[in-house]
């Protein structure tokens, strides 16, 4: 059945935000709803549907990590264990901490190693990893949590590893088809059906359609799932159920244990195996993000209550607020739970100077400015990651502020990003040295 109140939500939310197409799914009282809206491109009239395919990026995360599970379940990894003793050449910069890390910390981005994208066009999984010998180590293993996407390349390794086969037959053997999700596949795979674009808003509105559905197989084990947003929902039900004979119900809820707090994170206030975890209106909640070719999407899980909802939107930078609002829309309408955004403080001109400059990563770039007294906080993609990504939407400054109560927390109030929250960190001697954006850690360029 489908519950008339969210296609008309989504329809009216889209026009607000220019999204050219989304589809939503919600699990409430036993019943899904689903909602569609707009062609697979705006280049193509045909409309979206239950049998459109969507790519969901970073939510294969949790795909991946409850693969990992099985082979807990069956006493072949130890979350506990050294990444080593199954991967026994694995390499970083620093020989301590590739010693002491851990299978939970590639988990739950406790790594303590900067963001990586590889040199030249080898996508092989393998020699991805491999690749990172050289990786700068920011902190030791446990210790930080910053969002990484590598980590969960080790894992997919570990997976081949242990199973004898690629990543993507490994999945399908212990998670795709136990778990009945029949559509879904990986982007390197040949895939088959209608397929919905990606866009990416520029500055002056027009959608660049994201003409080719392109990655690397490395990044398979981190953002490569494809499939209908059914299968989504279902997959998300899964994880509410009691295992359904895949997994024990024990180890499902585990990965919903916290394993590190984290302040002021966009994605949560801790984090479980794989999962984010958030607490709205004093109800726990566990879910994940997804952003790839233009394509952004969030899967939320209440388990007390026994409710899902996936949102996904084919374009860029707005599909993250839309998004946002929905899964806001669907908590209030169905659960009643309302989690408002808290005020910032007044500008201050002395805090302003401590923050100001530029912070980043191998993936983008971060610039925060003043101007007419607001903090701005503007956003680039660097070359390197526009060369693995292709295109990428124009993000405009948005104004943010520092929150009350909260040690350098801050809120972003208006653009694309509004409603994103993030701390600054300090080094030993207090001056600032690093930003939290969107669960990343750009350090401050000198």
């Amino acid at each position: 059945m489908t519950d008339t109140r969210l296609p008309q939500f989504i329809s009216a939310k889209a026009a607000e935000f220019g999204i050219p197409g989304s589809a939503v799914a919600v699990f409430a009282g036993g019943e899904e709803s689903y909602a569609f809206h707009g062609p697979t491109s705006v280049a193509d009239p045909r409309p979206l549907g239950p049998d459109t395919l969507f790519h969901f990026g970073s939510i294969t995360k949790t795909y991946t990590a409850t693969a990992l599970m099985r082979l807990v379940a069956d006493g072949r990894v130890d979350l506990d264990a050294p990444v080593r003793r199954y991967l026994p050449d694995f390499r970083l910069s620093d020989e301590d901490a590739t010693a002491a890390l851990t299978i939970t910390h590639l988990l739950n981005h406790t790594g303590g190693w900067s963001d990586y994208l590889p040199e030249g066009g080898d996508d092989d999984l393998g020699r991805y990893v491999a690749g990172m010998a050289g990786l700068p180590v920011e902190y030791p293993p446990g210790e930080h949590a910053a969002y990484k996407n590598a980590g969960f390349a080790v894992i997919g390794v570990i997976l081949e590893k242990l199973t004898g086969k690629s990543y993507a037959e490994a999945m399908r053997s212990l998670i795709l088809e136990p778990v009945g999700l029949s559509t879904a596949a990986f982007m390197t795979d040949e895939l088959t059906g209608q397929v919905a674009m990606g866009h990416a808003t520029q500055a002056d509105g027009s959608l660049d359609i994201t003409t080719e559905w392109r990655q690397e197989r490395y990044a398979d084990p981190s953002g490569g799932i494809v499939s209908t947003i059914g299968d989504q929902l279902r997959w998300a039900r899964f994880h509410l159920s009691d295992g359904e004979g895949v997994l024990p119900q024990e180890l499902l809820t585990l990965m919903r244990e916290p394993t590190t707090e984290v302040e002021g994170d966009y994605f949560g206030d801790g984090i479980g195996l794989s999962w984010f975890l958030r607490t709205v209106d004093g109800v726990p909640t566990a879910g994940h993000g997804g952003s790839m070719v233009g394509q952004y999407s969030w899967l939320l899980l209440v388990p007390e209550k026994d409710f899902a909802v996936v949102s996904v939107a084919t374009a860029g930078p707005n599909g993250i607020p839309y998004n946002q609002d929905v899964v806001r829309w669907a908590l209030e309408t169905y659960l009643g739970l309302v989690e408002p955004d808290p005020e910032p403080l007044p500008f201050d001109e002395a805090r302003a100077r401590e923050l100001v400059g530029v912070y980043e990563t191998a993936t983008g770039r971060a610039v925060i400015s003043t101007r007419d007294e607001r903090l701005l906080l503007g956003f680039e993609v660097t070359e390197q990651a526009r060369e693995v990504i292709g295109k990428a939407p124009d993000f405009e400054p948005s104004e943010f502020g520092l929150l009350p109560d909260a040690d350098d927390q801050y809120i972003v109030i208006s653009g694309p990003l509004a409603g994103m929250r993030g701390v600054f960190s300090r080094d030993a001697a207090g001056a600032v040295e690093a930003v939290n954006l969107a669960g990343r850690s750009y350090r401050r360029r000198p």
